[in-house]
């Protein structure tokens, strides 16, 4: 019965938790505070949002932007943004993703990885506490450009992940703090089991 209870509850914030993952997980979004709506205080937070942005993103294709190609993408900061809202806490920003990733490839020397899709089992999970642990533990990795929750079993929740790069960044990312142990199943499906 407790099994069956769990299921409902977990189908049923299934949109909610999926998509929650999918906005945290976004490296293009940035959230900078700010002191008033003036369009001065504005154009400094877009300044500001573009270079973490900028920031997050290089680091997780494992590549660099150079000074002239960062200073010009800066100079022109707001015609990235895709969209903006004030909140309780500041300026909210979401940049172009497409148009960042550009940014990159123009860097000499540089190559940005394409997006590949994985599919992650995580086992060991026996409550809706332990669901939660495990969908924000992934929104939190910056290697990951998307998680969608696919199927929820009992003691399981198996994933499909969006990242740059191959499998085996991706399991050393998800391993290296041990929060998900990884296990050896289908080889087709990267299985980890989550150790309360």
């Amino acid at each position: 019965m407790l099994h069956k209870s769990f299921l409902i509850v977990i189908l049923s914030l299934l949109c909610f938790s999926a998509g929650w993952a999918e906005t945290v997980v976004d490296l293009y979004e940035s959230e900078i505070p700010v002191e008033d709506q003036s369009p001065e205080v504005r154009q400094q937070a877009v300044h500001d949002a573009l270079e973490e942005v900028l920031d997050k993103v290089a680091s997780v294709h494992g590549t660099t932007l150079t000074r002239n190609i960062r200073d010009k993408a800066l100079r022109r900061a707001e015609h990235y943004i895709q969209q903006y809202r004030y909140t309780e806490l500041g300026l909210w920003i979401r940049f172009d993703n497409r148009a960042i990733d550009e940014l990159l490839q123009q860097n000499p020397n540089n190559r940005t990885l394409p997006v590949e899709e994985f599919l992650l089992k995580v086992t060991g999970i026996g409550s809706l506490p332990d669901y939660v642990q495990v969908t924000r533990y992934l929104a939190s990795l910056k290697i990951l450009h998307g998680t969608e929750l696919r199927i929820v079993a009992p003691d399981s929740a198996l994933f499909q992940i969006k990242v740059r790069g191959e499998a085996r960044a991706v399991t050393r990312a998800i391993a290296s703090d041990h929060f998900l142990l990884q296990i050896d199943e289908d080889p087709s499906i990267l299985s980890f089991h989550y150790s309360r």
